[in-house]
């Protein structure tokens, strides 16, 4: 165990975000919806070990896209304290897949 506290408000932050992104995202991302669907089932696992005693409500009722839920979502992960990869094994992957979803959105978005 870490000394450092355990950013529970913000994991179930990602865990909403990630979801709404999922909601949001269209067929037509084969690749970016497998990493996003990963990405959620480590948010979701994160979650559920680390459970809030606040009832979470939406992050940002106007975030409308995927890219922007994305992009919230890995601001709050790169926030936490890296010392926690201890207590939260997969917090490096979650990185990286919100890292390659991230980048693979704003390509998708600049060809049209």
């Amino acid at each position: 165990m870490t000394a450092v506290p355990m950013p529970v408000d913000s994991i179930a932050k990602v865990d909403l975000l990630l979801g709404q992104a999922i909601m949001l995202a269209p067929d037509d991302y084969d690749l970016v919806s497998a990493d996003l669907h990963e990405a959620m089932g480590i948010a979701l696992l994160m979650a559920a070990q680390h459970p809030t005693g606040v009832p979470g409500g939406r992050p940002d009722v106007n975030q409308r896209s995927v890219l922007g839920c994305v992009e919230q979502a890995l601001r709050e992960v790169q926030s936490w304290d890296l010392a926690l990869a201890a207590d939260l094994p997969d917090l490096a992957r979650l990185r990286v897949l919100l890292t390659d979803i991230r980048r693979e959105l704003v390509a998708a978005a600049r060809q049209g």
